[in-house]
C-alpha cells in the first residue's frame, strides 16, 4: 500500500483526491451546517451571504479550497526539496489528516487563508538563500493582508515574513520597508473603497479595528474530534524527531524551511490557545506543517514495515474519526 503512494505515476494523486472526496461526502449529503464563519471578515461574509441559502455550494466551495491546499503540498515539496524524489506522499498525509476531522468539512474563512499561506511559503521558499534583493517580501506580505480580508487572524503570519528577514536576510534592510508597505497596501485600498462607500470615518475606523480585536471564548469540540486531534499529535510527536534528524543533513534551504514550518505550528498553536474557538478550523492551518512531518517519515523511511505501520494507523484514525461523527 505504501509503494503505492509513494510512486510519482498521476494515477496515485487521483486516488489520494478521491479519498479526500470520499471523507466529504457525509457533509456534502447533509450540509446542516455549511459555513464557520465567526472570524470571517468582510469577503468572507459577503460570499458566505450570497450562498447562504445554497448549503451545498458552500460545502462544494469548501471542498475544493481544501483539495487546493491539499495539491499545493506538491509545489511545496518541489520548491523546499524536503523529500527529496517527488512524491504525493504530502497530499496524502494532509487529506488524510483534515479527512478524519468532519468537524472542520465546511466553507471556513480558515480554508481561504490556508489556500493563501501556503501559496505564500512557495513564494518565500526561493528568497531564503538567495543574495539579491527579493520581492517576495513585498507579495508575500500583500497576500497576508488580502486574506486577513477572509480570516481575521491572518496577520499574525506576518511574523513568519519578519523572522525570515531578521534572522536570514538582516543586511536586507529593504526588504523590512517591502513587507510594511506589502501588507499595508490591500489595507490601503480597502480603507478608500469603503470610504467611498461609506464616507462615515467612524464606522470605517471600527470596522478594521474589528480586524485586530482578540475575541476570547471557550472551545467545544466533539468527542469524535478530540480522539483524532489528539492522535493525530501524538502521530506527529512520534515522527518529529525522525523529520529533525533527517532534515538536519539536507541543504541549508532545506532546514530553513522546516523551521518555519515549525515556526507556522507554534504561531497557529498559540493563536488556539490565545482564541481558543478558532479550533477546529484552524486544523486548516495546522495540518500543513504537520502533514509535512508525517510524510517526512513516510516517504524517506528506510523500513517500509514501520512506515506501512505508520499510515495503517493514520488510515484507521481517519475511519474512527468518520465513524465518531456519524453516532
Amino acid at each position: 500500500m505504501l509503494r503505492f503512494f509513494r510512486s510519482p505515476k498521476h494515477i496515485t494523486i487521483v486516488v489520494i483526491l478521491l479519498i479526500g472526496i470520499l471523507t466529504w461526502l457525509q457533509a456534502l449529503d447533509y450540509p446542516e451546517k455549511a459555513v464557520s464563519g465567526k472570524y470571517g471578515t468582510f469577503i468572507f461574509n459577503a460570499l458566505s451571504g450570497w450562498l447562504t441559502n445554497m448549503p451545498e455550494v458552500q460545502v462544494a466551495l469548501g471542498l475544493v479550497l481544501f483539495l487546493l491546499a491539499a495539491v499545493l503540498l506538491i509545489f511545496v515539496n518541489a520548491r523546499l526539496h524536503f523529500i527529496d524524489k517527488f512524491s504525493y506522499v504530502p497530499v496524502l498525509c494532509y487529506v488524510l489528516l483534515i479527512g478524519g476531522a468532519p468537524e472542520t468539512h465546511l466553507l471556513s474563512p480558515e480554508l481561504f487563508a490556508t489556500v493563501i499561506l501556503i501559496a505564500g511559503f512557495i513564494l518565500l521558499v526561493g528568497s531564503f538563500e538567495s543574495e539579491e534583493l527579493s520581492y517576495s517580501f513585498f507579495y508575500v506580505p500583500a497576500m497576508i493582508s488580502f486574506a486577513t480580508f477572509f480570516y481575521q487572524y491572518m496577520y499574525v503570519y506576518m511574523l513568519v515574513v519578519w523572522f525570515i528577514i531578521a534572522f536570514w536576510r538582516p543586511g536586507y534592510w529593504r526588504e523590512w520597508v517591502f513587507s510594511i508597505l506589502g501588507f499595508a497596501l490591500p489595507m490601503f485600498f480597502a480603507f478608500s473603497w469603503f470610504f467611498l462607500v461609506d464616507d462615515d470615518v467612524t464606522r470605517i475606523i471600527d470596522f478594521f479595528g474589528e480586524i485586530f480585536h482578540i475575541q476570547r471564548e471557550t472551545l467545544a469540540l466533539s468527542q469524535s474530534s478530540v480522539v483524532f486531534f489528539t492522535f493525530s499529535i501524538a502521530l506527529t510527536g512520534a515522527t518529529f524527531w525522525y523529520a529533525l534528524l533527517y532534515v538536519g543533513s539536507k541543504k541549508t534551504i532545506v532546514r530553513t524551511g522546516y523551521r518555519i514550518l515549525i515556526l507556522i505550528a507554534v504561531l497557529t498553536t498559540g493563536m488556539v490557545f490565545l482564541v481558543p474557538d478558532t479550533f477546529p478550523q484552524a486544523w486548516y492551518i495546522l495540518a500543513f506543517p504537520l502533514s509535512l512531518t508525517i510524510s517526512c517519515y513516510l516517504a524517506t523511511a528506510r523500513s517500509m514495515r514501520w512506515a506501512t505501520i505508520v499510515l495503517g494507523a493514520l488510515l484507521a484514525g481517519v475511519v474512527v474519526g468518520q465513524v465518531l461523527a456519524v453516532n
